[in-house]
């Protein structure tokens, strides 16, 4: 396939997990309404991932890989058909591991949707996911949420804001996706704690605090003028915060990575956070 043909598309990751196919099915979502196609990028683990990558693996071990691999993909395909039958949709199946994979092909996505498990570790984050978001070069959406509940359509977009750079970044992607999915955006400005007088925030500072959120959306909102937008200021632990912001909200949107061989430096404590104990799918973009 040309990478150059698709590369607007929205790229989702499959293993065949049921989180990867939770997040083929939002990705099909989010394809249809910022009118890109959708690429499924199959990756079941290569027998020759398990040992030695130079192992050449039996020929009957390659024959059943690729049957599976087949099967992962048409069971994908068949998912996105159900829910977005008018989406272009086409896929790719590599032998190489799913991380790497994934990495190569954000060069020439749009956006990049994977589960937060694989089928292969069962923690809150498996190594593919934060591999994958630590170095993808497009933003990168996280699926999380309850397998098999309908999309929250009518939810806001949240988006993440403390007056950066990369914060200015998800604000640009989350009003563009507020506005295509056609919900409000609410924008939270966290700061430490540790700020606060022992008497709670003074007036001052609520309102400069307030200054910065009002100052960073001001672009965005002229921008985009039919995005509703909510502001939410409140002192505490960001990560916390926007979690707790998730449960009303059918995605979260941060802006703390970078994107290339630096993002690992800049993936800090709030984008951990979210990505193991978010409700909803989450937004890394830099």
């Amino acid at each position: 396939m040309d990478a150059h043909r698709d590369r607007s598309a929205v790229v989702a990751g499959v293993d065949g997990s049921a989180p990867s196919l939770n997040a083929v099915r939002w990705a099909a979502y989010l394809a249809a309404a910022i009118h890109e196609p959708l690429v499924i990028a199959c990756a079941p683990r290569f027998p020759h991932h398990d040992g030695d990558p130079g192992h050449t693996p039996p020929s009957g071990k390659v024959v059943r890989w690729h049957e599976i691999a087949a099967h992962i993909a048409e069971h994908a395909v068949a998912l996105v058909r159900s829910c977005t039958p008018e989406l272009p949709v086409t896929t790719e199946i590599t032998p190489e591991a799913a991380g790497p994979a994934l990495i190569a092909r954000s060069t020439h996505a749009r956006i990049l949707v994977v589960g937060a498990q694989t089928a292969w570790d069962g923690r809150l984050v498996g190594p593919t996911t934060m591999e994958v978001a630590r170095h993808a070069r497009c933003p990168v959406v996280v699926w999380r949420g309850t397998a098999g509940r309908p999309i929250p359509r009518r939810k806001p977009v949240t988006v993440g804001v403390d007056g950066t750079p990369l914060s200015t970044a998800a604000l640009e992607l989350g009003f563009e996706l507020a506005e295509a999915l056609a919900v409000p955006l609410t924008a939270v400005h966290c700061w430490p704690a540790n700020r606060i007088t022992p008497v709670g925030p003074t007036a001052d500072h609520t309102a400069a605090e307030q200054a910065v959120l009002t100052d960073a959306l001001a672009p965005h909102r002229r921008a985009r003028p039919g995005v509703r937008v909510a502001e939410l200021t409140v002192p505490g632990v960001p990560g916390t915060i926007l979690a707790e912001a998730g449960r009303d909200s059918q995605l979260l949107v941060v802006g703390t990575r970078a994107r290339g061989s630096a993002a690992a430096a800049l993936f800090g404590s709030t984008s951990r956070d979210l990505l193991h104990h978010a409700p909803c799918p989450v937004v890394l973009c830099g």
